[in-house]
């Protein structure tokens, strides 16, 4: 997604030539989930995370969230006054991890100075994220939760804008905002790596807490300016996708070059990407107008202290419009897709997969692509995933664990599945009284009937606390569940159909159960008393790194407690 107007010029093309979608793997096939009553829609969000027959769909130039039901348009929940100028508009949407109770959705759009809806590129009164609550029928009860506001001192726009949102593991509102054309050279900036002093505003990834304020631990927290304080990342251009991988909590990021280079970048705590003087990996030397067309090193680079700058995971010389980004978390798809990387564009309609690595830092990349450059439309397609899906504006795996697709200009919802798909079971668990993530916490399944175990399940949670297994065959069960250090719940009249699916919400409450007999007792607290003072994580109960007066009271106020 170029800085120029001829990346819509070119979606709209796209839109009008769209032929039949495609997959490489003759296994998948794909669905139209949503074929009318959308216009230019850019995100999705799920209300239930096991409904996928109802979810939120936001228009980018209407400013509209509109709610779908069973593949139809059923209302229009908020219409917000949009400035929908190049890539400005209705940009992101995420739900809070408590939804459920509290009813909080969040949107990241482009608030009009005229109270309607324009394209005039001046009428621009902010990008803004503002929370709402849903009552069920409509979204009320606006607050603010930060801006970014116009600066007479600075260009605005209309370009580079982000606008995706998202909540990490950690519950905090991670978002992405473009550069919108500051910091060049003759107007410098940190986030731009320009300046030393004078702050852009935007420019890279910011991390809240769900009520705006800013975490302590954020990176540049002891920054002078709240504007620097609430990034995570800087060095950003611009970016349409960003994703968490929930098997180990990091954060990717796709960000979009000049006319050089588009990436998929690592993004930890502290992260600079290198715009505006790098773009692709600092040994490709990249120039362009932006950067003067002179070559920079990190050297050149702007680091605040806990700054870091790293290579592209991945780059594409010839820049594709790289969007969204997911990675697959479901138990629907075979290895080779499960828990590996889909990205989207919007310059060639396709798709595209990227295996992970052992340890989920980097891509498994061989042959032309080992220097970690798609060079060419060769090297490019290798790692093509599908063809002919229009503007790729978000990705999402579905509460079936399928696919979802959304399409921009081709105004449709898609959804990617195997021909064959098989039974599976999944859900989150909520593990009451434990400290931290609750990544790769053992969680083990019992499928029974008839009082007898038909199947058993061992997997791990996610950073989410989520899970997805296959099931060996349909039915009608009981599931016990059993979590480590506590005592088991049980689900009856869990039913899956052939090729279906059951959510399961666990909520894990008593905590103690230290050698996993789902009893809570003698034997338990001797194996805390045993481990005392030490880090045996069996026997620390309440994740906090220390078997301690904590664990120990755990226990005795549990004691004699079974599952």
């Amino acid at each position: 997604m170029r800085m120029r107007s001829g990346f819509w010029i070119a979606g709209l093309v796209l839109a009008g030539s769209l032929h039949a979608q495609t997959l490489v793997d003759s296994d998948l096939t794909y669905d139209t989930v949503v074929s009318s009553g959308l216009s230019f829609p850019i995100a999705m969000a799920f209300l239930d995370p096991s409904d996928p027959t109802r979810f939120f769909v936001i228009e980018k130039n209407s400013g509209r969230v509109k709610l779908v039901q069973n593949g139809a348009v059923v209302s229009t929940v908020l219409d917000l006054p949009v400035n929908y100028a190049s890539e400005r508009g209705l940009l992101g949407i995420a739900l809070h991890p408590d939804f459920a109770t509290n009813g909080h959705v969040y949107l990241y759009y482009t608030r009009s100075s005229t109270g309607a809806d324009t394209s005039t590129q001046s009428a621009w009164l902010d990008n803004r994220v503002e929370r709402y609550r849903w009552n069920g029928s409509a979204l009320v009860e606006p607050t603010l939760i930060v801006a970014f506001p116009r600066d007479t001192t600075q260009n605005n726009g209309p370009n580079h804008d982000g606008g995706v949102i998202l909540f990490g593991p950690d519950g905090k509102l991670y978002g992405v905002t473009g550069d919108l054309n500051r910091g060049f050279l003759s107007n410098p900036r940190i986030e731009q790596n320009t300046s030393a002093t004078a702050v852009a505003g935007v420019g890279g990834v910011f991390r809240l807490n769900p009520d705006g304020s800013i975490p302590p631990d954020n990176p540049f927290v002891s920054h002078a300016d709240p504007r620097i304080r609430r990034l995570w990342a800087y060095g950003i251009r611009n970016s349409f996708g960003m994703v968490f991988d929930s098997l180990t909590a990091r954060l990717w990021l796709t960000e979009n070059g000049p006319n050089v280079y588009d990436e998929i970048n690592l993004v930890g705590r502290g992260f600079n990407s290198g715009w505006l003087k790098i773009m692709g990996p600092d040994s490709r030397n990249a120039t362009y107008s932006e950067n003067g067309n002179q070559a920079y090193d990190a050297n050149d680079l702007i680091y605040l202290p806990n700054a870091y700058y790293a290579d592209p995971v991945f780059s594409w010389l010839q820049p594709i419009g790289a969007t969204s980004i997911v990675f697959v978390r479901s138990a629907r798809f075979d290895a080779g897709v499960r828990d590996e990387v889909i990205v989207g564009e919007s310059n060639n309609g396709r798709l595209y997969r990227f295996t992970m690595n052992a340890a989920r830092d980097d891509f498994v990349l061989t042959g032309a692509l080992a220097d970690r450059v798609a060079d060419s439309s060769t090297e490019r397609n290798l790692s093509s995933f599908g063809a002919n899906w229009g503007v790729v504006t978000d990705l999402r795996v579905g509460p079936d664990g399928y696919l979802y697709v959304v399409s921009l200009y081709a105004n449709r919802v898609y959804r990617i599945r195997p021909v064959n798909p098989p039974a599976i079971v999944s859900g989150q668990a909520r593990l009451e009284g434990k400290q931290g993530l609750p990544l790769d916490a053992p969680l083990t399944l019992e499928l029974r009937q008839g009082g007898n175990t038909v199947q058993t399940i061992a997997t791990t949670l996610d950073a989410y606390g989520r899970f997805s297994e296959r099931v060996a065959s349909a039915g009608a069960y009981t599931v016990r569940a059993k979590a480590a250090g506590y005592l088991s719940v049980s689900l009856p009249s869990v039913s899956i159909a052939s090729g279906g699916f059951a959510y399961l919400d666990l909520r894990f409450q008593t905590l103690g159960d230290v050698n996993g007999d789902d009893v809570i007792d003698d034997a338990d607290l001797l194996q805390v008393l045993f481990a005392f003072g030490g880090g045996d994580p069996q026997a620390d109960l309440n994740g906090d790194g220390t078997v301690d007066d904590a664990d120990l009271l755990t226990v005795l106020f549990n004691f004699g407690a079974g599952g």
